[in-house]
């Protein structure tokens, strides 16, 4: 509004980000569109707004929550930060506004999920698009409003433009900060208002798991931070190097009462490997596990939790009892199936995954052994009451016709059971070129047109239960059902499409 101060400090994402999704899977399913879905559908289904009560979002990412609470912790007031998006930035943004952090998924849409949804169905990814669409209004509403103020971009999708000075310069960026940032993000961004000097891209310092702050506010997906790192070794991974660190459970039950107050029904646990939480290394506990999931059930108002990903080593390293319990206490009293989990299986050739540094992922797992181990586990998975989600990569490098030949083997041995298989187009994290449409052979788009036949299965069901559990409507659900109904009728012919014209 004309003639307002400005908060100090801004916070914002792009609409992919700080959607009003009510499960998990609402914005995997979202995020994975393209322009190729009309945005009235975007705008009106699958990425509905978020409310502002008192001009501030009532979601936003698990990310940007936990830098609005490390900024109050260190030394900023209510009043200085404002937590919006897009569409609320003309109400805080004036004279007074020093630094604008945009939290990033698809900055320039190297993700490998992005990379295969455009191979696929065409078109831009929507998380691209709409963040381009963000930095396109705040560079107007910073030079008429804020010229004093820094643009400074952070979040998952930092590392797509930490090394692009092209980029950054185009989009408008004056700073990049890569990694976790709770310990020295309230001085970076005390510096960037005093107008001092820093460098365009600056290393976060993560606080020690202790010591990082809840969230100050309801984060988009009900999502609440678990485990954060890896530290597997896998040379496609962001977070391959960064060792595995747990959050004390009474952050976590903080975090989880936090989204609830804003209306959810449902958390989302994050982490690379949820049956890893409480681990020493890799030797997994699952009573902390039972235990964080019991604590969590006692939080009033919670009718679901989804867990988002696991490790096949630590799914082996648990007893069937032991996994049909954190199912149950996942989806209490839902249909069998109603629990999923992503497990990252990448290729079925122990061979190749040995090759690309994930040594320690197959866990002393031989590598002539590695397929049959994976298929073991996922089987493991369905009895105990979950839909495993198998996630693949494709065109890793050094990958043979063989290694294709294996994977495309072992897909089709899961046949009969309950799982979804998602292939990825690999994509390196330095940002260089990642593996495109035209890059592949037919054996690659055989391999991808399989997998997806398991989703085309398992999807809808899935999709409807998890969202009947968050509180959605019977209406929604089923025009989302019928939509769904028809991508995956449009998804069979481009893949059918897409083999046809590739190379042998």
């Amino acid at each position: 509004m004309p003639g307002t101060p400005g908060a100090r400090v801004v916070l914002t994402a792009d609409r992919s980000l700080m959607a009003a999704y009510d499960v998990l899977l609402d914005g995997m399913i979202a995020s994975s569109q393209t322009t190729t879905t009309p945005w009235l559908v975007m705008d009106r289904l699958l990425m509905p707004r978020a409310a502002h009560p008192g001009g501030r979002a009532l979601f936003a990412p698990a990310g940007l929550r936990r830098i609005q609470a490390a900024l109050l912790a260190g030394g900023f007031t209510d009043s200085d930060v404002a937590v919006v998006d897009d569409a609320h930035l003309r109400t805080v943004i004036g004279p007074e506004t020093r630094v604008i952090g945009v939290s990033s998924g698809e900055p320039t849409g190297l993700g490998m999920s992005s990379t295969t949804m455009t191979a696929v169905a065409g078109g831009g990814i929507y998380g691209q698009v709409l963040f381009e669409r963000l930095l396109g209004h705040i560079r107007p509403l910073r030079e008429q409003r804020a010229p004093e103020a820094r643009i400074i971009l952070g979040g998952p999708g930092a590392w797509q433009v930490a090394s692009d000075e092209q980029t950054r310069r185009r989009l408008g960026v004056d700073h990049v900060v890569t990694g976790y940032a709770e310990a020295n993000v309230a001085e970076v961004f005390s510096k960037l208002a005093e107008r001092a000097a820093l460098p365009p891209v600056i290393a976060g310092l993560g606080a020690p798991s202790d010591a990082i702050p809840p969230m100050a506010g309801a984060a988009a997906m009900g999502s609440v931070e678990v485990s954060r790192g890896c530290g597997m070794g896998c040379g496609f991974c962001t977070l391959s190097t960064v060792p595995m660190v747990h959050l004390p459970i009474e952050t976590v039950l903080a975090d989880a009462r936090t989204n609830l107050s804003a209306g959810l029904r449902a958390v989302a646990l994050l982490s690379e490997d949820i049956l890893r939480y409480g681990a020493r290394g890799l030797q997994v506990q699952p009573a902390r596990v039972i235990d964080l999931l019991r604590r969590l059930r006692e939080c009033d108002g919670l009718r679901f939790i989804q867990a988002d990903h696991a490790g096949i080593h630590s799914v082996g390293s648990y007893s069937d009892a032991e996994l049909a319990e954190v199912a149950a206490l996942l989806a209490p009293d839902a249909p069998p199936g109603t629990a999923w989990v992503n497990v990252g299986v990448e290729t079925a050739s122990g061979r190749l995954l040995h090759a690309v540094g994930c040594s320690t992922k197959m866990g002393g797992v031989p590598p002539e052994q590695w397929g049959e181990c994976c298929a073991t586990q996922l089987e493991r998975l369905g009895h105990a009451g979950f839909t495993p989600m198998a996630s693949l990569v494709v065109g890793l490098p050094g990958e043979t016709a063989e290694d294709l030949r294996q994977t495309l083997e072992w897909v089709r041995g899961l046949r009969g059971m309950r799982v979804t298989v998602f292939p990825v187009l690999y994509a390196p994290t330095d940002g260089s070129g990642p593996v495109r449409g035209a890059d592949l052979r037919r054996m690659h788009w055989q391999l991808i047109r399989e997998c997806y036949e398991f989703n085309f299965r398992w999807v809808p069901t899935l999709f409807s239960s998890n969202q009947a559990l968050g509180g959605v409507g019977a209406l929604k659900r089923g025009l989302l059902q019928a939509m769904g109904l028809g991508q995956a009728a449009l998804w069979r012919s481009l893949l059918a499409y897409r083999q046809w014209r590739s190379a042998q």
